[in-house]
């Protein structure tokens, strides 16, 4: 790719998508050795395979684009680039603990942004055979058909999934952001993979998404995918280090989850 001349978003999107699947087809692939880590902690594992994942992925995404930079989740220690650069933001197994422990609930995901702006964005999840993507100036589809939010308009009938944060106690901050949501709406879910989450509420199979901890590579694609179905997605609190509190929804019942989360922080 001539370096000068700006590859065009369905470009970007084409290689999200190539990018992703080739990342979650080798995790797919090698899931007998979905015990092999490189940590286990009380709330967290890292795997091996998110190493080599994201290797994958990056090696797709340097292929077509050998100028651009690239944040992964499993190598963060990199200079930040000029914000007219292309970032490519990875998160190589988002659900790693389901994964870990044989679930099917998982995905890559894959973004690219450029003065501050995504561009396209894939979210794959091949143990559920979904695929997620959008343009900025494109749909967001699910394998290959249009998709749009859900009308819910109110909290009492709101299906809203959520992070917990790796929190241990009752006392810590995500289960009081879960005991204000819980009794407000129809049901509160946690699945442990952000993306896949947030591409539900994209789908209309949900209608919410909320984590007061959460890093930018777990949300980059699918907020991405969310907005482009029609939803909203906003980023409640910035923590540093690429950490942040997100709030996607609908776009219906934005305000009024905003309105019992905000006074809680």
């Amino acid at each position: 790719m001539n370096s000068r001349q700006p590859p065009t978003n369905a470009l970007l999107l084409s290689t999200a998508v190539a990018a992703a699947q080739a990342g979650s087809a080798h995790a797919s692939h090698e899931r007998a050795r979905n015990q092999e880590a490189n940590l286990i902690a009380t709330h967290d594992v890292k795997l091996k395979l998110d190493v080599e994942c994201q290797q994958v992925i990056t090696r797709t995404i340097l292929a077509a684009f050998p100028d651009h930079a690239v944040l992964g989740e499993e190598d963060v220690a990199h200079a930040t680039p000029p914000a007219d650069a292309y970032e490519w933001i990875i998160d190589p197994i988002d659900g790693t603990v389901n994964f870990f422990h044989g679930s099917p609930y998982w995905c890559s995901s894959v973004a690219v942004r450029r003065n501050g702006v995504v561009l396209a964005g894939c979210v794959c999840a091949p143990d559920v055979d979904l695929l997620f993507q959008a343009s900025c100036d494109g749909p967001a589809r699910r394998n290959g058909a249009a998709i749009r939010v859900s009308a819910t308009a109110t909290l009492p009938l709101a299906i809203v999934h959520m992070g917990a944060d790796k929190a241990a106690s009752p006392e810590s901050r995500p289960f009081r952001f879960f005991n204000a949501l819980a009794p407000r709406i129809q049901r509160p879910r946690i699945c442990g993979a952000a993306a896949l989450d947030i591409c539900l509420v994209a789908s209309g199979a949900a209608d919410g998404y909320f984590e007061p901890g959460i890093y930018i590579w777990d949300i980059a694609a699918a907020d991405l995918i969310l907005r482009r179905a029609g939803g909203a997605g906003t980023v409640l609190r910035e923590f540093g280090g690429h950490k942040l509190a997100y709030l996607g929804s609908n776009g219906t019942i934005h305000e009024p989850l905003r309105n019992i989360l905000d006074p809680l922080f």
